[in-house]
């Protein structure tokens, strides 16, 4: 499958936006500290909702209002990375291409996007007599493992 993929990769390989990017001392650094700051706004309101679902913090707070207060910090800082995990990419897509540490970092990206905008989104709108604090728990530890994974892959970049 990831073959397939060869020609969008080649056709970036040559873009304007790349060619920018890597021909510039500071732009990639700029970037990358935009992604770094927007992982960190999200992963905060992520925090909060995952330790709530854990029954750590906030008892009286409810779900839902806590979820509607974070929820736009959170879709804020998933588009932020996204646009700027792209210029990152664009910078050399040849690169990345033949890196597995970006492969499973793209393959958890996926899975855990799915997962936070189906699943996640819908148990955050149940109220407390609405759901389980067990399926609360499960919800929150593997919204905290999908995007440890999306980290850690994309850590390993720079070293694989």
């Amino acid at each position: 499958m990831w073959e397939s993929l060869l020609p969008f990769f080649q056709w970036h390989d040559g873009c304007w936006l790349g060619e920018q990017i890597s021909g510039s001392i500071w732009l990639f650094p700029f970037i990358e500290t935009i992604h770094i700051l927007a992982m960190a706004i999200m992963f905060g309101g992520l925090l909060l909702l995952n330790l709530k679902m854990l029954g750590l913090t906030m008892p009286r707070q409810s779900l839902p209002l806590l979820s509607k207060t974070l929820m736009p910090f959170v879709n804020w800082g998933v588009v932020i990375m996204l646009i700027s995990g792209y210029g990152m990419f664009a910078s050399g897509p040849m690169k990345y291409y033949a890196n597995d540490g970006f492969k499973v970092k793209m393959a958890a990206l996926l899975l855990t996007l799915i997962f936070q905008y189906t699943l996640y989104k819908g148990f955050l709108k149940k109220e407390d007599g609405q759901r389980s604090a067990g399926m609360g728990a499960i919800m929150a530890l593997l919204n905290f493992f999908g995007w440890f994974m999306i980290g850690a892959a994309g850590r390993a970049i720079g070293f694989v």
